[in-house]
Formats: structure tokens, C-alpha cells, sequence
């Protein structure tokens, strides 16, 4: 990971002796980060976008003047990288004081060498995640589904707090490059996808063909309006093509590529979010089952990535019986539930528990698995409560902390469930 450091110095010390005192911290650093170094009067030669975290390196006391003089021009949050020589901590707290007495971010970053470098990482990782959302760009492939009455958002509140762009994209864009792809590409991947799976069920390779072309159609769309993810409106395809889109969101995901159904620009975005915080591909599911008393809930899909999956299964789409859906078989083990939504993106519902069992009822859609959640009554004060719509995004692996860390520590300030 690469980090700015803005050297914070008084001029009464002596610079070489100062430098000399703090060698072996800054070889130490050095090891772990790529570092450049800038003095404070440079910082407007600082290029942001080049940098995971940028540092106020606090060296010496006698330097809350200095920065109170260039507070304007440094990045913001205010982080402060101190040491226990040379009256670094003293100052950094004094910075700090005068950030928060400004209704800033900020915070200081000190302590045990293991402790200090672990915490930068955690906070070069976050800087990370919201550079890239402000410079990304979603996709809203025709209107949300007409039953999303609480996934509505706001584009310019969302561009102003995330910094990402939303583009609206009519569906007539995909059907007019339909019918137009590269016909052996199509039997080339339908072959291949047929070929992997564990079976075939309610479908054929003329519906798999079908759905291929859907695919192949969104990669056209994706790299004509250079999108990093999208979200459709997937029903409508379903009655205008007789073919459904859960084949070519699965391979774009797979792609790295996020994708979403029905137009739920929330549940894309979440999914966007969790791609570069836990650079994983993420099941989007809707809750079927929820035992309060047990504390566990069941979430289905006719959709989700293969590469998540140790096999998979080509069935029809659950609710209409055509085109293609995927019954993918997601291992067990710890996972992450996570939904943000709101009109400008701002709530924050996030959960860990575990992937407990891979279902197989007739009545819900194709991809099933059980969620056991650690939180005891979780699911009824949130689920029965306080819900954020009816998708959720189902991560491999544990990462609440990570997330609320990353929202308690970014100029957003959500609802926390």
C-alpha cells in the first residue's frame, strides 16, 4: 500500500538530529508501505489519487501552528502519525483537539509497533474502498422493478457523499445489441458453462444460448458507458426476450464486473462496496425463512457466482420456469450479511454469522443457503424491526469490524444497525 507523509517539524529542533532519532521508525515503515515524504510547505504537489492514506507526520512538538496555518489545504480526515520522541504525541493531541473543536475526522495514530502498523493497514484499506467508489461508475439498466417501493435513492446526494456517478441506461440500449453478438462466442461459452455444471435440470443449450447473448450484450453496455458495476431491470427482459438475466450477471460477477438484479441500485452498490473491501464476488439473496428463535434466516436466487460456488447446477428461472438460473452450492463457513441503503446510502445494517447449510426447497428461488447468525436476537430487533428492503449481500468471510470501522472513520455518518 502506498501513504503520504507530510512532515510536521519545528524550526527551533535540529533536522538532521531529529531525522537521525526517527531512522529506525521510518525503516520500520518502510518495510511494510511504500512511503513518499513531502514538507508541509509542498502539500499542494500532493496528487490524493496516488495515495491509500496520506499522514500527518507529527516529528516534533511545536508544530500545532504550522498545521493550524495549512489546515485548509490537508486532506481531509486529518490522521496523525506520532511517536513517543520529541514531543510528537503532546502536539498531535493539541491537532487533534482543534480538527474536532471543527467538526472534523480525524484521529492519531500511536502505540506498540505491531499494534500501530496493523491499524494503518485497516485505515490505508479504507482510503482505499472510498477512492474507488468516488471514481466508479453503476449502471441503472431500465428503472428499479415496480415492487422496490423503499430502494429508491438519491443520485446527487449519492455522488456528493460517495462520490460515485449513476448513469441511467434504457433497457432499448440491450436489445438493440441482442441480436447483434458474436454468434460462435455464444455456442463457445454456452459449451463451456453446460460443460461444468454437476447437471442440467429444467433447461437446454437453446436457452442457455438465449441467456449467453444477454451476457455478451451487458459486456457491450458495460464497455461502451465504462461501467464498473450496474444494476437491471431483469423481469422486462424476461418479457421481451423469453430468456433471463441471472447466466449473464453470474459471469460478469465472475468477471469482476458487479451486477444486480432488478434494478436495485441499493443492493448493487453494497455489492460494489464489498467487492473492494473484501475483493470478494457476493450472493445477493432475498430472506425466505426467518426463525427468530434460532436466530437464523434462509436467502434465495435464482443467480450468483460461480466462482463462490464448488459447483453448480443449470436450472429454469424459479419464478417464470424459463431461461437460465444457477443453483450454486456456496461452502459453509463465516459469513458476512451486509445491506446499506437509504435515499442517499447512508444506513448501515451488518452482521457476521456463518453459512450453515445449501437448501434445495421447490419454493424459492434456485441458489439456497441457511445463515446462522452470533448476535442473539438479531433477527427479530432487525429483520421484524428495522429492515433496509428485502435484498441482502451474503459475503465469504468475517468482516463487520472492518465495515464499521470503515463508516466510523469517513465523512458519512449512517444509521448504524
Amino acid at each position: 500500500m502506498k501513504i503520504a507523509l507530510i512532515e510536521l517539524i519545528s524550526p527551533i529542533h535540529n533536522v538532521d538530529f531529529i531525522n537521525d532519532s526517527l531512522e529506525g521508525f521510518v525503516n520500520e515503515l518502510s518495510d511494510n508501505f511504500y512511503l513518499d515524504h513531502y514538507r508541509i510547505q509542498d502539500i499542494n504537489e500532493i496528487k490524493k489519487e496516488k495515495y491509500d492514506l496520506i499522514l500527518n507526520f507529527v516529528k516534533t512538538g511545536g508544530t500545532e501552528n504550522i498545521f493550524k496555518e495549512n489546515f485548509k489545504k490537508l486532506p481531509k480526515p486529518y490522521y496523525f502519525l506520532t511517536t513517543s520522541l520529541n514531543n510528537s504525541l503532546p502536539a498531535a493531541l493539541e491537532m487533534l483537539s482543534y480538527v474536532r473543536n471543527r467538526n472534523e475526522k480525524g484521529r492519531i495514530f500511536h502505540g506498540d509497533r505491531n499494534i500501530l502498523l496493523d491499524d494503518l493497514k485497516k485505515f490505508a484499506k479504507i482510503n482505499k474502498v472510498k477512492n474507488k467508489i468516488s471514481n466508479s461508475k453503476l449502471g441503472v439498466i431500465g428503472e428499479p422493478s415496480d415492487w422496490l417501493i423503499a430502494s429508491e435513492v438519491n443520485y446527487a446526494e449519492v455522488k456528493n457523499k460517495w462520490g460515485l456517478e449513476l448513469i441511467d441506461i434504457d433497457l432499448d440500449k440491450v436489445y438493440e445489441v441482442y441480436d447483434d453478438v458474436n454468434e460462435d462466442k455464444v455456442e463457445e461459452i454456452a459449451n463451456e458453462f453446460l460443460f461444468s455444471a454437476d447437471e442440467v435440470i429444467e433447461n437446454d443449450k437453446e436457452d442457455t444460448k438465449e441467456a449467453v447473448k444477454v451476457y455478451l450484450a451487458l459486456k457491450k453496455i458495460v464497455e461502451k458507458y465504462k461501467l464498473d458495476a450496474l444494476t437491471i431491470r431483469c423481469f422486462d427482459i424476461v418479457e421481451k426476450l423469453n430468456t433471463t438475466g441471472c447466466l449473464a450477471l453470474s459471469f460478469l460477477n465472475d468477471e469482476g464486473i458487479v451486477a444486480g438484479c432488478e434494478g436495485d441500485i441499493p443492493s448493487a452498490f453494497t455489492m460494489l462496496f464489498s467487492k473492494y473491501l473484501a475483493d470478494e464476488e457476493t450472493f445477493m439473496a432475498n430472506p425466505y425463512k426467518i426463525d427468530a428463535k434460532n436466530n437464523y434466516v434462509k436467502f434465495a436466487h435464482c443467480t450468483v457466482p460461480t466462482n463462490i460456488c464448488t459447483n453448480y447446477i443449470s436450472r429454469s428461472h424459479f419464478e417464470t420456469g424459463i431461461g437460465v438460473g444457477i443453483q450454486g452450492i456456496i461452502p459453509e463457513g463465516p459469513a458476512t450479511v451486509l445491506k446499506i441503503g437509504g435515499k442517499n446510502l447512508d444506513n448501515l445494517f451488518a452482521v457476521e454469522g456463518s453459512i450453515d447449510a445449501n437448501l434445495n426447497s421447490p419454493h424459492a428461488c434456485r441458489t439456497q443457503i441457511e445463515v446462522g447468525f452470533d448476535e442473539k436476537d438479531l433477527v427479530a430487533d432487525y429483520f421484524f424491526k428495522n429492515p433496509i428492503g428485502n435484498h441482502h449481500i451474503i459475503i465469504p468471510g468475517k468482516y463487520k469490524n472492518l465495515i464499521k470501522d470503515f463508516f466510523k472513520n469517513i465523512t458519512i455518518a449512517p444509521k448504524i444497525y
